[in-house]
């Protein structure tokens, strides 16, 4: 792989970490202000209150498992980033001292 490569690797995974933690610490926020909207979207703005938590709970959730998701896609591909760094920038390390010779 090339180093550009490498580098843009690098940035997605950066960004995937970093949307992930942001989505699982704020979803409680996400979950209510989805849950208000979606009291104020039924008719006269009136629910069960144990549905409009149920409601809540789920956005929640959801929110929690999108950003799981993308931080351990983040932390995969940084573990990719890794073993690229160890197994090709040794390889370009042996190619360099091998020219100099």
């Amino acid at each position: 792989m090339k180093k550009e490569h490498l580098n843009i690797v690098g940035t997605v995974s950066a960004l995937l970490l970093i949307l992930g933690l942001f989505l699982m610490f704020f979803s409680v926020g996400f979950g209510m202000s989805l849950g208000e909207s979606w009291l104020i979207s039924q008719s006269g703005g009136s629910a069960d209150t144990n549905q409009y938590m149920m409601v809540i709970e789920t956005y929640t959730n959801n929110f929690v498992i999108i950003g799981s998701m993308l931080f351990g896609a983040g932390l995969l591909t940084a573990l990719f980033l890794f073993y690229s760094f160890l197994r090709y920038g040794s390889k370009d390390r042996q190619a360099s001292t091998n020219t100099n010779h």
